[in-house]
């Protein structure tokens, strides 16, 4: 067998020899600047002993971890080969048993209070070296659980209150008796009180008495039954330990704590410096609001509908935090300040809000750049620079306004030839106002009042020229007005209306491409796209895991395609187009996995009137697959639909494959390689399946057209390995991929079809070039 044609199968060996070699770098360490003739702590373990989930017992190893003295520690960093330890500490005793101590307090912490720890040392000369290895046996024991909660707050009116919303406790029999959870249930009632009036209340205020006997158990008996059933009762307890909580109010010396506060005055001064306290000031009061400001950098009227704290309401700290953070949000002010006044021997607070403005103008430029590179093929050079300027305070209402030009170019590159194959110049324009801007109707204001995150109004325009050599130039023009509502965890975006139109100018190429595969017809067209489009985003998990879903929906021409002219029935579109995006990031000590799938369909109506945009979506709304961010193994665009067998240049070409559907999961594990002055460099091992598709049968032969009976022969898998260089404001990613199957393979390559490792070497790989994560994490 030829250099150059070796087997997929050693090619997969090798592949996996060399993922093993990575994994091993980090067993190499260099010991430098060492305690000489002493014994040093090289290495720690920590053993947790007793039945636990896995999982659990990860957790309980992590948290242990972090209760390591210093000088029980061995810090060692990662080079590009080996690992080095510098300085490490000697080992002493005393550190050791103070390490004890702070794991007992970890422990008593989670409700273990029945924990027995110890620990060995083991030396292990090397040359002249003591290395000392370290265990800890941990040996939690049994959890204290809470057998039951109770309430005294002796003040009426707090008893009342806090008895009214027993159901949104955060503890309840059974539970673990665990510092953190008591301290979040003291925590919420304090919220509570403070949501209800009580502005001057803290958690100060509660304390937690509790006990792990019953003292029934402790009284005398004379009846031996009696006493057995004493004995019986006590060996329970030691077998499950439980402890009695109250949650107490503390005897209060400052009756003021105890009154319910009413909003007074609010008072906002927009533009805060150390340079404007003495200078001439201009007052206005708009809806109960004074605002003081010096000059007229802002309009008072923006004011009060940001701000939550209304006069005469009773003190809601729920309402001083949205104002807070609403102000944080707008990006407008770099310092936001609310001073909370209660007038002396009054149940009335006033409110004081000092904004500082920040940099009204902002610019910014950066360089982006991806590569597709295959062997065979050639590869494809993609560079991109973007200039723009932001306004902060637009039209003097704190409005944002971002403007933003790139230019783009694609470079083609083989043995014959090297040009520009595509270049594109874009135009945009974003206006976001941080109101709600719609009629005022009584739902509206109700809405409002009532809807407790953050809302934008949205002004969008966009205009872009794309030159694809020898193929089309499409110049498209998009406008929109729409709203963000953003509240906790989850963002949904609306436009309504979207307006968008996009002229297409055929190249020699494109046309007889279309003479040749007449199908071809039915993508490559231009058209006029009305629609309405929302996105939803909901994130979610922990510091173990990340969770995102994001959800996509797009409907075009169904209420204007009702308006029958004969502008409107050659050039609308008429389709609805969804999509789905769920991820999922799963962190471990030092390594993480991400998971991601991804699925979406368009459909185009049958009652378009224009008989050539019926049978599939614009190309520049369809799905595609390949390049960095996508199927890793294949380049940009060169993948589908289906199992499709054509070649990508020459006659009855096709050299860009979209689809109206398209079904992807990617999996990817991730791993520290190296620190080389200081920068991460990670690792990767990952594998993408996937295919995009058409829908009708009509816009298709056999193989194009989506199947659930053909989803195992139409899938196409890749897998690769990784480097990812991590410089904190981005991340450089080089991929290297392989067509493990592939469906759609150019002609000269159609043995290989769907064949598993059916591809030689230098045919079935792939290097892609990316900038940050391919996908959300």
């Amino acid at each position: 067998m030829s250099t150059s044609h070796r087997s997929p199968h050693t090619l997969f060996w090798k592949f996996l020899v060399a993922a093993w070699l990575i994994f091993l770098m980090d067993s190499c360490t260099v010991v430098r600047k060492y305690p000489e003739q002493q014994p040093f702590v090289y290495k720690t373990n920590i053993n947790v002993i007793g039945n636990f989930t896995n999982e659990h017992r990860k957790e309980l190893e992590a948290g242990l971890t972090n209760q390591l003295d210093d000088s029980m520690q061995a810090r060692k960093l990662d080079r590009l080969v080996v690992s080095v330890l510098r300085h490490p500490p000697v080992f002493d005793s005393a550190s050791a048993d103070k390490t004890v101590e702070f794991m007992r307090y970890y422990l008593n912490s989670l409700g273990y209070f029945q924990d027995s720890i110890t620990y060995s040392r083991e030396i292990k000369p090397k040359g002249d070296q003591y290395r000392t290895y370290v265990t800890f046996d941990v040996k939690p024991g049994k959890i204290v659980r809470l057998d039951s909660i109770s309430y005294t707050m002796k003040d009426s009116a707090l008893q009342a209150l806090n008895n009214a919303h027993l159901d949104q406790a955060l503890i309840k029999k059974g539970d673990p008796f665990a510092q953190a959870v008591i301290a979040a249930e003291r925590d919420r009632i304090t919220e509570l009180f403070r949501n209800n009036g009580y502005l001057r209340f803290s958690s100060d205020e509660i304390y937690g008495l509790w006990d792990t006997l019953d003292i029934s158990l402790l009284q005398p008996r004379l009846d031996p039954f009696e006493q057995l059933e004493v004995w019986q009762e006590l060996r329970k307890r030691r077998e499950n330990p439980t402890a009695n909580l109250e949650m107490r109010l503390k005897p209060l010396t400052d009756s003021s704590k105890l009154w319910k506060y009413y909003v007074g005055n609010v008072t906002v001064y927009p533009n805060y410096t150390i340079d404007t306290l003495n200078g001439q000031r201009h007052e206005e009061t708009v809806k109960d609001v004074q605002i003081i400001q010096h000059g007229y950098e802002f309009k008072s009227k923006i004011f009060p509908s940001n701000i939550y704290l209304k006069r005469g309401d009773l003190y809601n700290q729920r309402r001083y935090l949205r104002t807070l953070n609403r102000f944080n949000n707008l990006g407008t002010w770099r310092v936001v300040n609310i001073d909370q006044v209660p007038r002396k021997g009054q149940d009335t607070v006033d409110f004081v809000i000092r904004l500082t403005p920040a940099k009204k103008y902002s610019f910014t430029t950066n360089l982006e750049g991806s590569v597709n590179q295959s062997p065979i093929s050639g590869n494809l050079l993609g560079i991109g620079i973007n200039a723009g300027i932001q306004n902060r305070n637009f039209s003097r209402a704190a409005n944002l306004a971002n403007t933003n030009i790139r230019y783009g170019v694609e470079l083609g590159a083989n043995e014959i030839s090297q040009f520009i194959q595509t270049q594109q110049v874009s135009l945009s324009h974003n206006i976001s106002i941080p109101r709600f801007l719609f009629p005022e109707f009584g739902f509206v204001e109700k809405f409002k009042e009532r809807f407790r995150g953050n809302i934008r109004s949205l002004f969008s325009f966009n205009a872009a020229n794309t030159e694809r050599r020898l193929l089309y130039n499409l110049t498209t023009i998009n406008g929109g007005w729409g709203y963000e509502f953003q509240r906790r965890r989850w963002l949904l975006t609306v436009r309504l209306p979207n307006i968008e139109y996009s002229y297409l100018q055929q190249r020699d190429s494109l046309t007889r491409l279309i003479e040749q595969n007449p199908s071809l017809r039915n993508i490559f067209t231009d058209g006029f796209i009305s629609s309405v489009v929302a996105n939803y985003t909901l994130t979610g998990g922990n510091n173990r895991a990340l969770n995102v879903l994001r959800a996509n929906v797009e409907e075009s021409g169904l209420l204007t395609g009702m308006i029958r002219n004969s502008f409107l029935d050659k050039h609308l579109y008429r389709f609805i187009k969804a999509d789905v995006e769920v991820a999922r990031l799963i962190r471990f000590t030092k390594s993480s996995i991400a998971l991601r799938a991804f699925a979406g369909v368009g459909y185009e109506f049958e009652f378009t009137r224009d008989p050539a945009k019926r049978n599939n979506l614009p190309f520049f709304k369809q799905y595609f697959s390949g390049g960095p961010n996508s199927m890793r193994a294949w380049q940009l665009r060169r993948l589908g639909p289906g199992s499709t067998v054509q070649p990508f240049t020459g006659a009855n070409s096709i050299p860009d494959r979209y689809g109206d559907v398209q079904i992807e999961v990617n999996a990817e594990y991730r791993f520290p390689v190296a620190k080389p002055l200081g920068i991460p460099v990670n690792g990767a091992l990952f594998t993408d399946i996937g295919n995009v598709w058409f829908l009708k049968k009509s816009a298709g032969t056999e193989e194009q057209v989506f199947k659930l009976s053909r989803l195992p022969q139409d899938i196409a898998i890749g897998v690769g390995a990784g480097l990812r260089i991590d410089l904190s404001f981005f991340v450089i990613r080089f991929d290297y991929a392989y067509k493990v199957k592939d469906p759609s393979p150019d002609a000269r390559n159609a043995s290989y079809q769907n064949k598993f490792f059916a591809y030689p070497f230098f045919k079935g790989d792939q290097f892609q070039l990316g900038i940050n994560y391919p996908f959300i994490f």
